[in-house]
């Protein structure tokens, strides 16, 4: 299956990025600074600061691998390494 080419500008594909990017590190840091937040006002520390980091980590990185895989699909096949060219199947 091949995308048609990007029309965009550069700086158009650059900030799309830096938004996926600034989500997933939003997403890695934002619980466990809640559960931080929840462990000063319910005195249970450091337990929901822990649940917290690991479920923001488990968040962030599967949707950081989400991201990078959705991408390496929308490479057109003349710019991918050779080695990953004919694992599509379209030769």
């Amino acid at each position: 299956m091949s995308h048609p080419e990007d029309d965009r500008p550069p700086m158009a594909v650059a900030m799309e990025w830096v938004g996926r990017l600034t989500t997933v590190g939003l997403e890695m840091s934002l619980p466990p600074l809640a559960g931080w937040w929840a462990d000063n006002r319910l005195g249970s520390e450091p337990w929901l600061l822990i649940v917290g980091g690991v479920l923001g980590f488990v968040t962030g990185f599967t949707h950081l691998l989400h991201e990078v895989l959705s991408a390496g699909e929308q490479t057109p096949k003349e710019h991918r390494p050779e080695r990953l060219r004919d694992e599509d199947g379209d030769d």
